[in-house]
């Protein structure tokens, strides 16, 4: 991290969030949530599983020894970040983990 913060100071403001979302809640908000939602789970599942593909393509076994190498969303959907995106607007995925020394290509950026 970039800052060394006490965690409980993280939730409170992670809940303020989440009380500002659940009193801005209407009968507008509720159906735009409905229908982006759906969107929204699709999208963080395929850019999760896309980093999980490319790990294994680059001979890191990793992400499907943990069972990450799928589009079940269940698997990649973060509950904190889940929550946050009902109720703040945003959120995350659950990051893939890798091994970098696993790999087995070199990964050059130049050309010759």
């Amino acid at each position: 991290m970039f800052f060394n913060a006490d965690r409980r100071l993280i939730y409170i403001i992670l809940a303020i969030f989440i009380l500002i979302g659940i009193f801005n809640l209407g009968t507008n908000n509720i159906l735009n949530l409905v229908l982006t939602l759906p969107g929204v789970i699709i999208a963080i599942t395929f850019h999760e599983y896309a980093h999980a593909y490319a790990a294994e393509k680059l001979g890191d076994d990793t992400p499907r020894n943990q069972g990450r190498l799928t589009l079940n969303p269940l698997c990649h959907i973060d509950p904190i970040g889940f929550i946050l995106l009902i109720f703040a607007n945003f959120g995350w995925g659950k990051p893939v983990q890798i091994n970098p020394r696993n790999f087995n290509r070199n990964i050059s950026m130049s050309k010759g």
